[in-house]
């Protein structure tokens, strides 16, 4: 049975702190994860890990409460 951490390494304290870093790096492991997922055909785990990352981005992208405002956004194209 695989072991599961219930808490951070103590090594990891401290070393991110800040929303863009915390996002940059979940950003990078959501997409890493996202290839292996890819690599065998788990497409739905896959597509879950590409939404993840791509908030993850967003998040990067964006600072204080901007990001968070649009994370609550819906944006519909306008009317054919």
């Amino acid at each position: 049975m695989p072991r599961i951490l219930s808490a951070p390494s103590k090594s990891l304290e401290g070393v991110m702190e800040s929303r863009t870093q915390v996002a940059q790096y979940a950003a990078t492991m959501t997409k890493e994860l996202c290839r292996m997922c890819r690599k065998v055909e788990l497409d739905d785990l896959a597509y879950l890990l590409e939404v993840a990352a791509a908030e993850a981005a967003k998040v990067r992208t964006m600072n204080g409460h901007a990001a968070r405002e649009a994370v609550h956004q819906l944006a519909a194209a306008p009317p054919a």
